[in-house]
């Protein structure tokens, strides 16, 4: 970026280089548009993370699940009792 000030833009007009002068413009209003945006950045990050919830965890609903009940198996004739269990004839 340039460094011209408003002082510039005076002397060159007053001088009767309208091209200069004219550059000198430009380069003042991109200097202060520059300035703006950086302010403006700054202000919008600042804002941005200064608004955040930091250290606090959400809620979470833990579902009330019951405990499965124990697997039992059926009895298909595919399973062998003890000989204790069985019935004397």
């Amino acid at each position: 970026m340039s460094d011209f000030t408003p002082e510039d833009i005076v002397k060159y007009s007053m001088s009767g280089d309208a091209t200069q002068a004219q550059d000198t413009i430009k380069g003042v209003l991109a200097n202060k548009v520059m300035k703006a945006l950086e302010a403006k950045k700054a202000e919008v990050a600042q804002a941005m993370f200064n608004n955040a919830i930091v250290g606090e965890k959400p809620e979470i609903e833990v579902p009330n699940v019951q405990a499965p009940s124990p697997l039992v198996k059926p009895d298909n004739g595919m399973t062998t009792v003890p000989e204790t269990d069985v019935p004397a004839e």
